[in-house]
């Protein structure tokens, strides 16, 4: 899945993930489009963003992941007058867009995810000749936001699923995870790993030598005083371990040497000899993903710990210490599933929520406490001055102060933000009755609702309401929703690639030189041979850019267009003309980046665990490289990873135009151009020419020529609009920005 916000703003050098998302969703606080309640106790199903201005313009709203047009509604126009339905409190945009969407985080079918988006109060539709079922992809311009009860530039963002989906989802239906009893999922596997200490792991003053050894002799020093988690991370040549309670505070943290992501390759090899490729597997997930195994069997993964009261060495894969995932949504980082609210109206009666805001205790002012007491009370002297005011003794007086109180402390709002509630729809139009028929009943908020005030609410509510037109199919009125922010920010971990994302990533035309002659011209691939192309490799180039850490948009945009070049585009995993002529001979190159010479098969085998002292056993597993899937991608994340492509892969480079000069009709077998040269628009990217050389040449400093320079940088200008964030200049002036390169056309059915 590759999810993005649904507002792009233009990314700041050195800005982290975060706080780029921090910048393009600008949440509703709450009271103001919060999620999941109001401050009337109503469910909020999505969460009000603003809409970031660059040069003095509002962003348009972008579809957040490649879907479907499951619902459309163009916005009504603008009336301002008194008992217009929309200008309930100020005039509310009701022009909305649901996109349905259908990936992939993981493999297998229980990795297979539905879900939808919903772009609410939008003033304007954007979507050329829009069609239900028609296709979206992500980043594309959909629609502008609009006024939400006169405020400006907003939009309600929502993010819902079913319950068939949710368990593949996030893993589980259940609230929370079993982590005492079973580890996480395999299949869906992504993100920060995190272990589960019980408090009868023993934590040591030393580990043992060798690393794999589980006996360990040196003292005993610390155990956990409780459950404890250790959240481990790797980022930009760093590893990371911090350790959380249940309840999530962090208790400490222990940074591994620098570079230590940069290096695991070398680490698994000096640690686990007998097997490295298993030790690395155990290294970066906490266990073994793989086909080989680790040697010894029980190898131990000896890693320092902080805890609160000092650092001890850990066993992290000792029998009774569990491994997750943030593919498990574990509640320990915040997420759980609360379906416990057991009615259909939209009043909020979550157990789990009214505890966490202490609505039933009344905190400020107990019954127990008299009128003197209570006017020792900072709040008390507030009295109403206008009949409409509550007065500070009132009870829906106390509940707003009491959650103001809480949110501006942060506990439950920090609390709320990651879990995933199941009610029903808010924008129904046939339940209204069901769902706010509370109102014109006596509450903990206060009196009835004047009917009067009832019936506008009614018409406001039924205007902007759409559930029953749309008609999605796969959904109920009442299911789950997810944090809208919370659910960006996760997911775009993931970035395991659907069949039809990585198809989008085979280019359908590039530049390409003659070597020979060294005119550029043209070439294409079709479109039958792109998912043939796809379907073949998928599987085991997602489980390789899981495993060997490339899992940035940086890194994946560079691996996968530098293998893309390497392999003619995943359609031969053997070097051209083979051997024939060359120094290496039949020890040629073969994979997704071609391993070429012997030495460096032998080297990867060594990596696989294999005894290396048969040379036809040899021979077997070096054709396997080129024929079976496993092997080619495998061979190209060992090389990838042993040559340390990551590091030179991570700096960001900003895009450079480029002007070629290209042949119209060029004839390949000839070597002849039979038209007219034009000149046609490009981008280069340093950082892509250093990884090409790295790969190409054998090192990013070479000084050696580049074979394929120009087809390279087409085909990562085209994987680098596919997986990251970036956008477009249009070649028309003062048009909005596109989500791809106008030069490239994505591969469609």
């Amino acid at each position: 899945m590759l999810i993005s916000p649904p507002f792009l703003p233009a990314p700041t050098a050195g800005e982290s993930d975060e706080a780029y998302l921090n910048r393009a969703m600008l949440c509703g606080e709450p009271g103001d489009g919060f999620f999941p309640i109001s401050f009337d106790l109503n469910w909020h199903g999505g969460t009000h963003l603003k809409a970031p201005k660059e040069a003095g313009r509002a962003l348009p709203v972008r579809a957040i992941a490649d879907g479907t047009l499951a619902y459309f509604r163009e916005p009504a126009p603008v009336d301002t007058s008194e008992d217009a339905p929309l200008n309930y409190s100020g005039w509310t945009d009701n022009g909305c867009i649901v996109l349905r969407h259908e990936t992939e985080i993981g493999e297998g079918a229980n990795s297979k995810v539905v879900f939808f988006s919903i772009y609410m109060h939008l003033s304007k539709i954007t979507v050329k000749n829009p069609k239900k079922g028609m296709q979206i992809y992500r980043k594309e311009a959909i629609g502008e936001a609009g006024q939400i009860y006169g405020a400006g530039n907003k939009i309600h963002f929502e993010i819902i699923a079913d319950d068939s989906q949710v368990k593949n989802l996030i893993g589980r239906s259940e609230r929370e995870l079993s982590y005492q009893t079973k580890p996480g999922r395999k299949d869906s596997c992504w993100g920060d790993m995190y272990f589960y200490l019980p408090p009868e792991v023993i934590g040591y003053a030393d580990r043992p030598s060798p690393w794999a050894e589980v006996n360990n002799t040196s003292s005993c020093v610390r155990r956990p005083a409780e459950d404890l988690f250790v959240r481990m991370s790797y980022s930009q040549g760093q590893c990371v371990l911090k350790t959380y309670t249940l309840d999530g505070e962090c208790v400490g943290e222990q940074k591994e040497e620098k570079d230590f992501e940069y290096d695991l390759c070398q680490k698994a090899t000096d640690r686990f000899p007998g097997c490295p490729n298993a030790g690395y597997e155990l290294l970066r997930f906490g266990r073994v993903l793989g086909p080989d195994q680790l040697v010894p069997a029980n190898a131990a993964h000896w890693r320092k710990v902080a805890l609160p009261d000092g650092t001890g060495w850990f066993n992290l894969n000792s029998s009774t210490v569990t491994c997750f995932s943030d593919a498990d949504f574990p509640q320990w980082q915040g997420w759980k599933l609360i379906d416990d609210d057991a009615d259909n109206d939209s009043h909020c009666q979550s157990p789990y929520i009214r505890a966490l805001l202490k609505l039933d205790e009344d905190p400020l002012f107990p019954p127990s406490k008299g009128i003197v007491e209570a006017s020792k009370y900072p709040d008390f002297k507030h009295t109403p001055t206008k009949p409409e005011e509550e007065h500070v003794l009132s009870k829906s007086y106390r509940i707003k102060k009491h959650n103001q109180e809480i949110i501006e402390k942060d506990s439950s709002k920090q609390m709320l933000k990651r879990c995933i509630f199941k009610f029903p729809s808010e924008w129904g139009k046939n339940d209204f009755e069901t769902r706010y028929g509370w109102l014109l009943q006596e509450s903990e908020l206060g009196p009835p609702m004047p009917k009067g005030d009832y019936e506008k609410l009614k018409a406001h509510q039924e205007s902007m309401a759409f559930w029953e037109e749309a008609g999605l199919t796969g959904i109920g009125s009442k299911h789950w929703h997810f944090p809208p922010k919370e659910f960006v920010e996760a997911f775009g971990k993931c970035l395991w690639l659907s069949e039809n994302e990585l198809v989008q990533c085979i280019p359908r035309s590039f530049i390409e030189e003659d070597h020979k002659t060294k005119i550029l011209a043209r070439s294409t691939i079709a479109y039958t041979n792109a998912f043939e192309r796809a379907s073949l490799i998928k599987l085991s180039l997602n489980r390789v850019m899981r495993k060997y850490l490339i899992v940035t948009g940086q890194r994946v945009s560079q691996f996968v267009a530098n293998g893309l070049a390497e392999s003619g585009y995943f359609s031969s995993f053997a070097e051209n003309g083979a051997g024939e002529g060359k120094p290496y001979g039949d020890w040629y190159g073969r994979g997704i980046i071609q391993i070429t010479h012997r030495d460096n098969y032998i080297k990867y085998f060594k990596h696989r665990g294999r005894k290396v002292n048969n040379e036809a056993q040899n021979i077997i597993w070096r054709d396997k490289v080129e024929v079976e899937s496993y092997e080619r991608a495998e061979s190209a994340g060992f090389w990838w990873a042993d040559n340390g492509a990551n590091r030179t892969s991570d700096p960001v480079a900003e895009n450079k135009k480029l002007q070629l000069e290209v042949c119209n009709d060029y004839d390949w077998k000839k070597k002849k151009c039979n038209g007219s040269l034009s000149t046609v628009n490009r981008l280069s990217n340093p950082t892509l020419d250093r990884v090409g050389l790295h790969i190409n040449a054998g090192s990013p400093t070479s000084t050696r020529k580049m074979n394929g320079l120009p087809a390279r940088r087409d085909v990562f200008s085209n994987v680098q609009a596919v997986v990251m964030n970036l956008l477009y200049e249009n070649v028309n002036a003062g048009e909005e920005l596109l989500p791809m390169p106008s030069f490239v056309q994505r591969q469609k059915k």
